[in-house]
């Protein structure tokens, strides 16, 4: 399947811009959720063994040569690599990789909402499918069917019926790995618990994005949080104690700035 350009703004992302791509953001579709998950098991053995620092070769390295992520053919091997590579770019010198392996050492347990909300950035596939989720009420019965009507709809006829049922089941295994589902055969809806340090990212990329003042509160990647304003602002209010980021709210003005990620090249959205 070739990769297609579709409206990223119904999904409330700016369009296409090449700041945001150097970024690490991305507008066009990708296949990872038609043969892979999120890949949270991988992603965190990679972190666990890897230093801070790492470059691309490095982690090519760890996947291809040392097996961290334990596959068992050179070509699991080399497919792994190139969908985490899809996902979360592997690659320190570009920001949002950065960022997140900066954030996972501060809060490891934070991994699964942290991956998603790059999942979200950068897989245009993947976030066809959450509002088929996001949409649903705490304890929902997820129907058969709507995450591949979801998909139909951001990319009418460009995915066949076999295509559109792997996702299904990919991005499933996905939404249960970051705890936005739970069951197997079944799935149903489970709020989120988000934690400073996800919501540290998602008021970041907010920001990045466009989403100033007190409309930082009701970005998508909040969104992604199971967070309304109000939680999302007092979770910010939690982050700022624990010195993630710097807020002061004075009524609707809405002072945000991030010290410690001050090294990081923040484009004009």
């Amino acid at each position: 399947m070739s990769t297609q350009h579709y409206t990223a703004t119904q999904h409330n992302l700016p369009q296409d811009s090449p700041n945001l791509a150097e970024f690490g953001l991305k507008f066009f579709a990708g296949n990872t959720h038609i043969s892979r998950t999120i890949m949270l098991q991988e992603l965190d053995a990679l972190f666990q063994a890897m230093p801070r620092g790492s470059n691309a070769a490095d982690y090519r390295d760890a996947i291809c040569v040392r097996n961290i992520i334990g596959k068992t053919t050179v070509s699991t091997r080399q497919k792994s690599l190139r969908h985490l590579r899809e996902l979360y770019v592997l690659d320190e010198n570009v920001p949002i990789f950065r960022l997140l392996r900066r954030l996972y050492d501060l809060d490891p347990a934070s991994l699964p909402l942290l991956a998603v909300q790059l999942a979200w950035a950068r897989d245009p596939l993947f976030r066809a499918t959450a509002d088929a989720i996001l949409e649903l009420s705490d304890g929902d019965l997820l129907e058969q069917g709507a995450v591949a009507t979801a998909v139909e709809t951001s990319f009418p006829n460009q995915y066949s019926d076999n295509s559109k049922g792997n996702v299904s089941r990919n991005a499933g295994s996905s939404w249960t790995q970051t705890g936005h589902l739970v069951g197997r055969a079944k799935k149903t809806r489970r709020q989120i618990q988000a934690s400073p340090v996800s919501v540290t990212l998602a008021l970041f990329l907010g920001h990045l994005t466009g989403y100033h003042g007190a409309a930082v509160f009701s970005n998508p990647w909040c969104r992604l949080l199971d967070l309304n304003p109000e939680r999302a602002k007092a979770l910010a209010l939690e982050a700022h104690r624990a010195g993630r980021l710097n807020l002061r709210v004075l009524g609707e003005v809405v002072d945000l700035s991030f010290p410690l990620f001050s090294d990081l090249h923040i484009p004009q959205s």
